[in-house]
């Protein structure tokens, strides 16, 4: 918006400055809006207040002495640069307002304007301000060209203006004039004669004589010729003409020229010029469509007569005929054109010039299709006159009586029969006109048809008649026609190729009023269709209540028949989950006990498919809870294998039977789990029957083993096993800190070997009926006589065991769970601690006796020393007698004995365990115990009896060295299992493990360069042979290099070195030396260091689940030691503590800690704090239930605004008012549009 400039005295006031000579200003604003400055509005503008505040830079005010200053608008001008009286100009502040004020002054022709801006600047600075373009990408010789001002377009150019300056879309003026050029008509409205004409001065012409050329194309490829023919503007095209060199075969990006822009917006008179000055009359655009084409197309009568006249001109029939018979990228002849218009005129004259009225097009329709389709009956009549065969057929094999048929055109549906077309012609379907018009409910079609004797019976290529496709489209008036008919009747029970009956498929299809007028015509109600399925089936499972309502009505009796599958209607709404059918036909009395082929009843359908809805109707008309079909499954079985929760909810809220069993010895807990719905198993063992779910026996076909839902949980849903032991660990409801708090912990499930469901029994309480515990506790929860286990293999008791899985399936929280550690707690008090300590201490008594007989015993080597050593041996002769006689007389027996008494358990173990008894550990004590045998024994017969210094063979001494090394080795394998030692044993044997993998690589690094150092240096004694070089090298592996003995011996010892201290090969050994120091020495010892504080890492990772699996394995490795009967008599069903009132020693708390069990971790595992994400997922529960409730808030308002839209049609059917709907939708949505784009309203011209 240009500013207010001041005149006059030339006062400036900048901004920030008040001027003591200016007035106060202010701006009185007309009528106009205040904020915007109306450039179109004229009367006087006053300014008030101080100007020193106004933005964009100083101004010149032109005042009156004690008045406010006005500026006047009544010049049509804006108030940008104030004129002084004489016209001058007075300033221009800023290159933005001048760039402004000459795009506007040349679009308001002010040449006065013009001249004072340009005269301020020259030179290149005016070429280019001259030249400039504004936000409309236009600059101001585009303005004066689009106006048509002929003085400033001169006036612009003679200042250095670029004739060829491209705007918006590469326009240039020379587009403008064309487009815009007007001839200035007289109000009276005379014809202009050329004289008048020739006078005007040409825009276009003068441009052109200042080096435009005339064809310029902008960014479309459209020349000023083009913009001439699309606006009509035939005072330009003339001028256009008259331009020497101008092409008049111009094609824009489209192929098209000005001869077909003619065509297309009637530009007649400029199409006139054109075909004078030879445009071609065939031009093809690029779907090879002719100005002919276009002139058809949009109807314009007058430039296709003009093109055929020009034809006939030239060369007569032969240009006119090739006219009407081009074709464009469809085959469609100017002849199609004219007809699909429906320009009767034009097809008259098509055919006057000789067009062919039978040429197809690419769909081989033919004109007469054509003329169908639009329902022109003058054309059909005109093409019919000129031969037009009337039973040509399409690609479709469609005739134009077809056509006519679908689009509902009777009138010409008549006329074509009148003239011999076929009433029954068939398409390539078998459709026939009256199939066509039942189809699309075309009544007067239809009864047209009918009444010429139309075949009422045809039928498609599927079998269906006029009457099925009326029932089948809901065409109800149309039905009601064809039902008129006499032999409607007979046809009633017609059906397709599936045995559908129009009954079965308007019913299918909800179509009240089609099946209330078939079964008032007598359509049978019980037809079945080829599944064995009647109508109501049909309705019922797709969800047609009014329809069901209505067949009930008429017919109870089918409302229990079957289909193939055994299915009632019921069953078959209860599949597809729609409630009010059910309710509908339970209303009407149908069988809810009824079973299909697989032995379901509705309910089971319900459940299986998750209808929540639709059971729950079921029940309420009293459905039996637990039916059992073919496979003993009920309807809780079904839910719980698919993972619907709210119908298993539902089912257990109704007391279904959570224990039963299908054939396969599931019952829905293991079905739940099975499947992997963790959802499901949640809610069933919140259930206030969960006990009987969980005792349950199938068997494992991974393992074949006995398994629980206890055992499937662990290994699959750890989260929902949880819920099971939190709901084993119950409370009395005291404060946790109270001194007679007290938890009472239920092993039933953790601790089941003599649990009487996984007895391989047969009873009655064990059959699938039950799910009870059967009584194998007494009353203080101990294991009665005469119970046994599952199973007589002990191995397969400990393998088996829940805790044993659990440390299988590394579930850490389940073993710190409270329950898991007061089960091994008591385990360990009970009887695991006597029996471990006994073995240990019997151990450690082995272990001493047979160090000190090894210490005692006399060295074979002694007895072969010389006498100068023969003193330091006398220890074992004089010294420490009593020491002595307690280890080698005595000590040689006890250690017999206790190794033949642990030969004895391991044997006695060999028989229990069997194949599970061959491991390393056990090898190793085989070994220990025999080899300490052969160490002790005396070969000679008076050893046996007084002999305190027995005489050993050398290799009993080597075999003793053996056996106590493997017994220190032993007893660090008996304190593996202890907590707080056996974390360290089990990171030694990680390291070990992974050593032991990486030791072929270590190996063959050593050969390698052991057989080096034997080839360079074997001369020297550490390398003498390649076993020794071997030994040599791994030992320099660990950093024992040697390094002076092996390179410089023979340096210190100068003319004494012997050949053992030579150095033979010295530059090639410091080379293989230096590798063999960073590859020996650094990179693999770094590798080592690195796997072992790896494999460090991974047990210190894993410390509190190894300490806890640690703990399992010893309680259940003494378990599974003991008898039987001692073992039974220590499992107990519950058992309950007082964590506040258990003392424990500091000894105690220390090997084997009782934390786990305390009151405060009791009551942190039952009430864990919840985690980030379960808070998140928390929410997120809340928020899907708010939703979920908005969505049925939601769904109940759609159902009663659909309720209230059935209402008021019936009040308007009723009252006889037409509402015209589609109009009021194209009403809204056009106001809509124009509210959300106002700018649409608005047409912005260039």
């Amino acid at each position: 918006m240009s500013r207010p400039s001041t005149g006059g005295s030339g006062n400036r006031v900048t901004p920030g400055e008040v001027s003591p000579e200016l007035p106060p200003v202010e701006i009185v604003y007309p009528s106009a809006v205040p904020g915007a400055w109306p450039h179109n509005m004229s009367g006087s503008y006053t300014l008030k207040g101080d100007l020193a505040g106004l933005e964009n830079g100083a101004m010149e005010l032109q005042e009156s002495p004690g008045k406010p200053a006005v500026v006047d608008i009544d010049d049509p001008r804006p108030p940008g640069p104030e004129r002084e009286p004489d016209g001058g100009l007075r300033r221009w502040e800023s290159a933005e307002a001048l760039n402004i004020s000459l795009h506007q002054a040349a679009r308001d022709g002010d040449e006065e304007v013009v001249k004072k801006v340009l005269s301020r600047f020259s030179g290149n600075l005016k070429r280019k301000k001259i030249n400039e373009l504004d936000e409309e990408k236009l600059c101001p010789l585009h303005y004066a060209a689009r106006n048509n001002d002929y003085q400033m377009v001169k006036l612009l150019v003679e200042n250095g203006a670029d004739v060829n300056r491209k705007g918006e879309d590469d326009t240039r003026a020379i587009h403008f004039a064309a487009r815009f050029r007007r001839l200035k008509r007289e109000q009276s409205e005379e014809q202009i004669n050329e004289a008048v004409l020739s006078q005007q001065d040409s825009v276009i012409q003068y441009l052109v004589s200042q080096g435009v050329h005339v064809n310029e194309k902008d960014y479309y490829g459209q020349t000023a010729l083009h913009f001439a023919c699309i606006r009509d503007n035939a005072t330009a095209a003339q001028d256009l003409l008259r331009c020497e060199g101008i092409n008049v075969e111009a094609k824009d990006k489209q192929e098209m020229t000005a001869l077909h822009l003619c065509a297309i917006h009637e530009s007649n008179e400029i199409g006139a010029m054109l075909i004078a000055a030879g445009a071609n009359l065939r031009a093809c655009e690029e779907e090879l469509l002719t100005p002919l084409h276009f002139a058809c197309q949009s109807g314009n009568l007058k430039l296709a007569q003009m093109l055929f006249d020009a034809a006939e001109k030239l060369d007569g029939w032969v240009t006119i005929s090739q006219m009407v018979t081009d074709q464009d990228n469809d085959e469609n002849t100017c002849l199609h054109m004219a007809v699909d218009n429906g320009e009767l005129e034009l097809v008259q004259l098509c055919l006057e010039k000789g067009a062919d009225v039978n040429r197809p097009r690419t769909n081989f329709a033919t004109p007469l299709h054509l003329a169908c389709v639009s329902g022109n009956l003058d054309i059909v009549k005109l093409l019919l006159a000129h031969n037009a065969r009337s039973n040509a057929l399409n690609v479709n094999q469609e005739a134009p009586i077809h056509k006519a048929a679908s689009f509902n055109h009777a009138h010409v549906v008549k006329y074509l029969l009148e003239k011999g077309a076929q009433v029954d012609r068939r398409e390539k379907d078998n459709f026939t006109p009256l199939l066509l018009a039942a189809s699309e409910g075309h009544v007067e079609t239809i009864q047209m048809l009918l009444d010429n004797k139309a075949n009422i019976a045809a039928v498609d290529k599927y079998d269906k008649t006029a009457i099925y496709w009326a029932a089948q489209e809901d065409r109800l008036d149309a039905l009601q026609v064809l039902l008129d008919h006499p032999l409607a009747e007979s046809l009633l029970e017609e059906s397709d190729r599936y045995d559908n009956t129009p009954l079965h498929i308007s019913a299918e299809k909800g179509y009240l009023g089609c099946v209330k007028a078939l079964l008032d015509k007598g359509a049978y109600i019980d037809t079945k269709n080829e599944e064995e399925q009647m109508a109501l089936h049909l309705a019922a499972k797709s969800g047609r209540t009014k329809v069901v309502r209505e067949l009930v009505k008429r017919d109870k009796t089918i409302i229990n028949g079957e289909d193939e599958n055994s299915c009632t209607p019921l069953h078959l709404a209860s599949i597809a989950g729609h409630t009010k059918v059910v309710q509908v036909l339970l209303e009407a009395g149908a069988n809810i006990e009824a079973r299909n082929t697989n032995g379901w009843t509705p309910l089971d359908c319900a459940a299986a498919e998750g209808w929540t809805k639709t059971a729950m109707a079921l029940l309420d008309d009293d459905s039996p809870v637990d039916p059992t079909d073919k496979a003993k499954t009920t309807p809780l079985h079904l839910a719980s294998s698919r993972g619907h929760v709210e119908m298993v909810e539902l089912l257990l809220k109704w007391n279904a039977n959570i224990a039963l069993k299908n054939d396969a010895g599931l019952n829905c807990l293991d079905l739940a789990i099975d499947n992997g719905h963790k959802d499901t198993a949640a809610v069933i063992v919140n259930d206030e029957n969960w006990e009987m779910a969980m005792r349950n026996k199938t068997t494992d076909l991974a393992t074949g083993m006995a398994t629980t839902p206890m055992r499937k949980l662990i290994r699959k849903m750890p989260s929902v096993a949880e819920l099971v032991f939190n709901k084993c660990t119950t409370s009395n409801g005291l404060n946790p800190e109270h001194k007679k708090y007290e938890i009472t912990f239920n092993y039933e499930f953790l601790d089941d070997m003599y649990a009487p469901w996984l007895q391989d029994i047969d009873s009655e309480k064990m059959s699938i009926m039950s799910g009870e515990s059967n009584e194998v506790y007494d009353k203080e929860n101990y294991v009665k006589e005469g119970v046994q286990a599952y199973s007589t293999d002990s191995n397969v008791l400990k393998k088996n065991h829940p805790l044993q899985i659990m440390v299988i399936s590394k579930r850490e929280h389940l073993l710190a769970h409270p329950l898991s550690t007061s089960l091994l707690r008591h385990k360990w008090t009970k009887y695991g601690r006597y029996i471990y300590y006994f073995s240990l201490a019997l151990y450690l008594l082995f272990l001493t006796f047979l160090t000190g007989y090894l210490v005692t015993v006399r060295p074979p080597y002694v007895d072969s020393a010389d006498n100068e050593t023969q003193a330091s041996w006398e220890r074992w002769s004089t010294n420490n007698t009593s020491v002595i006689l307690v280890f080698t007389v005595v000590g040689k027996f006890i250690i017999l004995g206790l190794a033949a008494f642990h030969i004895i358990k391991e044997v006695v173990q060999m028989f229990v365990q069997r194949s599970d008894y061959l491991t390393v550990e056990n090898l190793l004590e085989w070994t220990l115990y025999t080899l300490s045998v052969l160490f002790v024994i005396d070969l000679k017969a008076e050893d046996w009896i007084s002999s305190t210094q027995p005489m050993k063979e050398n290799w009993q001494w080597e075999v003793g060295a053996v056996a106590i090394f493997l017994a220190w080795m032993d007893l660090i394998l008996f304190i593996r299992k202890f907590p707080r030692f056996g974390i360290y044993v089990v990171m030694f044997t990680d390291i070990l493990t992974t050593f032991l993998k990486f030791a072929v690589v270590f190996f063959l690094f050593v050969v390698a360069f052991a057989l080096c150092f034997y080839a360079l240096v074997s001369n020297q004694f550490s390398f003498r042979t390649v076993d020794v070089s071997l030994v040599k090298t791994a030992v320099m592996m660990i950093g024992e290099f040697e390094f002076d003995s092996m390179f410089h011996t023979f340096e210190d010892k100068g003319d004494l070195a012997e050949y053992s201290d030579q150095l033979f090969y010295g530059p090639v050994t410091y080379i293989i030396f230096v590798v063999f120091l960073i590859v020996g020495s650094i990179i693999i010892m770094n590798l080592l260091v690195g796997l072992a504080v790896d494999d460090i890492k991974g047990v210190q990772e894993e410390a509190v689940l190894e300490r806890l699996a640690m703990q399992v394995d010893l309680t259940l490795d003494v378990e599974q030691n003991l008898p039987e009967f001692i073992r039974k008599r220590f499992v107990r069903k519950s058992e309950t503590m007082r964590p506040n009132g258990i003392h424990t020693t500091a000894l105690k708390a220390w090997l084997f800690s009782d934390s786990a069990t305390s009151a405060q971790a009791i009551a942190k595992a039952l009430n864990p704090e919840k985690t980030e994400i379960e808070k998140l997922q928390e929410q997120q529960e809340e928020l899907m239930g708010v939703v979920n409730e908005l969505r049925y808030r939601v769904k109940n308002m759609k159902y009663q605004n659909d309720r209230l839209e059935e209402l008021l049609n019936a009040l308007v059917d009723h009252s006889g008012l037409k509402v015209d709907e589609e109009d009021k939708i194209e009403k809204d949505g056009a106001q809509r549009m124009m509210k959300s784009r106002p700018g649409m309203a608005r047409t912005k011209e260039k």
